[in-house]
């Protein structure tokens, strides 16, 4: 059994502060105290605060309790954080957040004041207000992305669309953080040494753990001093578990951000994005952990973030073991270490390789890529994607011809060039999907997986002529495909590209792609790859 303290969940302070709880919460069970029909109350309790649910609505209140993270004892602290919750969660989730009621004494009864705020000066006593509760709309719990995981089609759209808005706020949100140090080495270590100090050390898994975590954070120090120099410390959620997001009328929302600690808010956005990451995977769906992030990558351009992912998914993970804790909960507790574990246990062993798709437009290797990207737990590069991101215009959007120069395509090489060696550095296999017609263009990724020691493999994707040229002219007319090949470009292809060099046929596999694009998720389509890269990695090094 573990030894590590247990804090009570619902710590609460002594006199008036307890007093004034109980009779808020006696008084939010009841249905008479709601201005509309509330039905049957249902109260749901966290670490931090109790929920309400009432009809068409749901009311929150914060704990008058101090867990040391966090001292909610004071009625003013709460009321800052209530009005907090509603201004900071506005960005992401906007359409469920209705304002801050207070809960007002009269006489015997408990009402609720939805004028009072408006009245009152800023800072100033509010007549008899118990407590501060934040109004929102009520959903459906099955819209929540932890429940909706457990259905395969929706939880990987619910992913794609999460790296879509996600991204879009990253990269869009506030970069003047009101304090230099958030987001800093030093602010990271402070946030994780509690928790690496209720890691119980009469436990073998969790003295290792522990000991991963001194070591990254020491070896992490200068890549989190470099992201905070170089802005990529920003106004993020701070929360987003599974729990804090919904499916909201065809939007995916984001709610119940980090309100109480500007510190956890203001963090590196690969911090925040690794949260949703990590929990995906604590859910047993990696499948959805990498599509979320991959597509996040992608939109991003953020490569460098990989550096850190494992550091802060670790820290995720702790957590969320210890607000399981908090509540109790011990199988949570002991799930979300587990998940912490092995995401150590993944970056400490890990073996990158560097895989090069290499094969005409139509031919199938960006179909073929994704599937083995996921099966692999692998990050694609996407010449396609990279090009329109570089632009900043949807994938779909064609370019102009001149986006296709000779110069132009190097330029994109050597981007994916750069972010290839990021990945690979960083401990994950790259592949990089692109037509790779030209020598030059092989060689300068040969060359790179040399320098760093690393395997890698041509992925030689093939189809007769007939069916590329078929594939090609459906594609180009739905027009829905980061792609901007047509025929035309394709016959060029065929006119100008340079075979494979002896030295690169000994390094390439060979793959039929005349075949259903349901082949590409089966296990024996890439044999000979998964077969040759086990036999390297069986080699004695």
């Amino acid at each position: 059994m573990s030894r590590a303290r247990h804090v009570p969940p619902f710590a609460l302070s002594g006199g008036k502060a307890r007093r004034d709880a109980r009779r808020a919460d006696r008084a939010l069970r009841r249905a008479v105290t709601y201005p509309h029909p509330a039905g049957q109350i249902r109260r749901i309790e966290t670490h931090l605060s109790l929920v309400y649910l009432a009809g068409r609505y749901a009311y929150k209140i914060f704990k008058p309790v101090n867990l040391g993270f966090v001292d909610l004892t004071r009625l003013a602290r709460r009321r800052r954080c209530a009005q907090a919750e509603c201004e900071l969660n506005r960005a992401l989730a906007g359409p469920l957040y209705l304002g801050v009621w207070p809960l007002v004494a009269h006489g015997r009864r408990c009402v609720f004041d939805n004028t009072t705020l408006h009245r009152a000066p800023a800072g100033c006593r509010v007549g008899a207000a118990l407590e501060y509760v934040v109004r929102m709309r009520r959903f459906d719990a099955d819209a929540v992305l932890s429940a909706r995981c457990a259905r395969r089609d929706d939880a990987l759209a619910d992913a794609d669309a999460l790296a879509a808005r996600l991204a879009h706020y990253h990269l869009h949100a506030s970069r003047r953080a009101p304090r230099a140090h958030y987001g800093s080495a030093a602010s990271m270590a402070a946030q994780c040494r509690p928790l690496i100090d209720a890691l119980d050390p009469t436990v073998p898994s969790e003295t290792a753990l522990r000991a991963w975590c001194e070591q990254a954070l020491a070896r992490a120090a200068p890549k989190l001093a470099e992201r905070h120099a170089n802005g990529f410390v920003r106004a993020c959620h701070g929360d987003l578990h599974l729990d804090n997001l919904i499916r909201w009328r065809n939007r995916l929302l984001m709610f119940d951000c980090i309100e109480f600690d500007d510190a956890l808010r203001w963090i590196d956005v690969a911090s925040d994005l690794a949260f949703a990451v990590m929990d995906y995977g604590a859910h047993g769906r990696e499948d959805c952990a990498h599509r979320l992030l991959g597509a996040w990558l992608a939109a991003t351009g953020d490569y460098a973030a990989l550096r850190l992912l494992p550091l802060y998914t670790v820290y995720r993970a702790l957590v969320r073991a210890f607000a399981a804790r908090l509540r109790g909960d011990a199988a949570g507790r002991t799930r979300y270490l587990h998940a912490a574990t092995g995401v150590a246990a993944r970056a400490r062993d890990a073996r990158p390789c560097l895989l090069l798709c290499h094969g005409l437009s139509g031919s199938g290797k960006s179909l073929a890529s994704r599937a083995l990207a996921t099966r692999m737990g692998a990050i694609r590069l996407s010449s396609d994607a990279e090009r329109k991101r570089r632009a900043g215009l949807p994938d779909a959007t064609r370019l102009p011809t001149c986006a296709y120069s000779a110069s132009q395509i190097d330029a994109i090489y050597e981007g994916l060039l750069e972010h290839a060696q990021t990945v690979l550095e960083s401990g994950y296999t790259a592949i990089v999907d692109a037509t790779f017609l030209h020598e030059h263009n092989r060689a300068a990724f040969i060359a790179l997986a040399q320098r760093l020691g690393m395997q890698i493999v041509i992925l030689e994707f093939t189809a007769d002529p007939a069916t590329l040229f078929k594939r090609v002219a459906a594609r180009a007319a739905l027009g829905r495909d980061p792609s901007d090949a047509d025929t035309a470009v394709l016959a060029g292809q065929l006119a100008q590209a340079q075979p494979l060099s002896a030295t690169e046929r000994a390094l390439a596999i060979r793959f039929d792609t005349r075949v259903e694009p349901a082949a590409y998720e089966d296990a024996a389509f890439w044999t000979p790859l998964l077969e040759a890269l086990a036999r390297t990695a069986a080699a004695p090094a």
